[in-house]
């Protein structure tokens, strides 16, 4: 699975997406810390799934869920967030997020959410 990875955070971007890329199953192909960085990235194509943490240091991470779900509905998008309010959850869902974390959540959970929305439980 080709992953695009958008958070914040360069040092925790960057380690978890080197953990990721040891899964025979999984690749960090893409990577971006802001919307704006997301959107190249989303625009040059070639990912089969998306995390999107929140968030991030410009606005419109609903609407950059929404842009890839429109883009690509068939392309699953997780966000991580520290949000625990129901209605940020129902936000992201109904832009088009397969699946909201909490950033609370175990790298483990990461994997076994990402292989799950893609169809690999």
């Amino acid at each position: 699975m080709h992953i695009l990875f958008v958070e914040y955070h360069a040092a925790f971007r960057q380690a978890a997406s080197h953990l990721m890329d040891q899964e025979a199953d999984l690749e960090v192909v893409a990577q971006g810390g802001s919307v704006r960085e997301g959107r190249e990235k989303m625009a040059q194509g070639g990912i089969d799934a998306a995390i999107v943490s929140v968030p991030l240091p410009d606005e419109g991470a609903v609407e950059m869920v929404g842009e890839l779900y429109r883009a690509n509905p068939s392309i699953p998008v997780l966000v991580l967030s520290r949000a625990e309010d129901p209605k940020v959850r129902e936000e992201f869902v109904g832009a088009g997020a397969s699946g909201v974390l909490s950033k609370e959540c175990t790298f483990l959970q990461i994997l076994t959410a990402l292989r799950g929305l893609g169809g690999e439980a």
